[in-house]
């Protein structure tokens, strides 16, 4: 089976999973709000650090010829966390670090081993095509299935929302047999201080751990989503004029992936990238200066797609330094652990900032986001120039 398909088939599983318990958690806890800043930023920090405790404590088994178990293993947690909650349902808020616990070492083990696989089957060049492609199926996965989701657990209760769960992990396990492990290095045991030796005299890679750093505090499990998602609910609070809000912009979503993968030209991702964030700062500022309706919307319209753009050109951008002829071998768990490394910074950072809303000003939380929009915006287009 062809490897391109069998990841981009795996990625969408992922993702429709993801919305099915998406769906239970929204059911049984997270219908974001100001009244419950602090228990979700409490289970989102015991999230990013159950992730990051992953990757760093399986760093050694991914580098051997037996990394595809991890991945597998990755895909039956995801069963285990969707049982908890269903165990657990509106007991879930008394649970909150446990759930965080169970999805960051779902994701952790998960994506301790893929992004490598990925890197490695995917070539630099065909890169820009699937990730864009994805983002298009993504979307539109994101108006039907909840749709779907939500039907089958009202008509149809838990026994069968199971079943659905189970199959789609068995398709994954069924596809992840296909994989095979490239490039094991030869040294079965990370050694980080060799690769930052290997890497220390190019700017390139001091260049790309800034960008991360910054793409962890507004993205990549970061808290700028729900912030934005409080905002939401405030005008449009019921779950029908949400229903469609969500709709429309997951549309323009698609629409983007669509000119990435195939329209996009790589000399205009600078511009692109400065254009777009410089205007969500901009509607950030008169969102926040005047919350209503029609504020939303501008916001929304330029966030959706500037977060599009930033999430697919920073993406292209680090699987393709993966695959730098220095690492591609040897170092590639060593580098996408540097990568971790910063996200896990950022996100502790943007998580505590969440949590703070609790007590502070909300002014005063998206001034600082406002200004890391606009440094993402610089380094990445920096990152981009470097790249070229």
């Amino acid at each position: 089976m062809n490897t391109y398909k069998i990841l981009f088939a795996l990625r969408i599983l992922k993702n429709i999973l993801t919305s099915f318990i998406d769906s239970f958690l929204v059911l049984y806890f997270f219908t974001i709000s100001d009244n419950n800043i602090l228990p979700l930023g409490i289970y989102k920090l015991a999230a990013v650090t159950a992730i990051y405790a992953a990757i760093f404590l399986t760093r050694n088994f991914a580098k051997s010829r037996y990394r595809i178990l991890l991945l597998r293993i990755g895909i039956l947690l995801d069963l285990l966390y969707f049982c908890t909650i269903i165990f657990l349902k509106d007991r879930i808020v008394d649970y909150i670090c446990l759930a965080g616990i169970l999805y960051g070492l779902e994701e952790g083990i998960y994506y301790s081993v893929y992004n490598m696989i990925e890197s490695d089957e995917i070539t630099n060049e065909e890169r820009a095509g699937f990730t864009g492609s994805f983002t298009a199926v993504q979307a539109v996965l994101a108006i039907i299935f909840p749709l779907i989701f939500g039907s089958l657990m009202y008509a149809s209760g838990f026994i069968k929302s199971l079943a659905v769960v189970v199959m789609i992990v068995l398709i994954r396990i069924g596809l992840s047999l296909y994989l095979k492990p490239k490039h094991i290095p030869k040294v079965k045991k990370t050694n980080m201080k060799d690769y930052f030796r290997l890497t220390k005299g190019d700017f390139i890679f001091t260049q790309l751990y800034r960008t991360e750093f910054l793409y962890g505090i507004i993205y990549a499990e970061g808290a700028f989503a729900y912030i934005v998602t409080i905002y939401i609910i405030k005008v449009f609070s019921d779950s029908f004029s949400l229903g469609i809000f969500t709709s429309v912009f997951s549309l323009i979503t698609c629409a983007i992936g669509i000119l990435f993968a195939r329209f996009m030209n790589k000399r205009h991702y600078e511009s692109v990238i400065k254009v777009s964030m410089v205007m969500t700062t901009a509607s950030l500022g008169l969102m926040v200066y005047d919350c209503r309706a029609v504020t939303i919307i501008i916001f929304n319209l330029f966030y959706t797609i500037s977060k599009s753009i930033v999430i697919l050109i920073n993406e292209n951008i680090q699987a393709n330094l993966s695959n730098d002829g220095r690492i591609e071998k040897e170092y590639k768990v060593e580098y996408w652990l540097a990568n971790e490394t910063c996200f896990f910074a950022a996100r502790i950072i943007s998580n505590g900032i969440f949590i703070l809303m609790a007590f502070w000003n909300i002014n005063v939380i998206m001034a600082v986001f406002a200004v890391c929009l606009l440094l993402l915006s610089r380094e990445l287009s920096k990152l981009h120039r470097i790249m070229k």
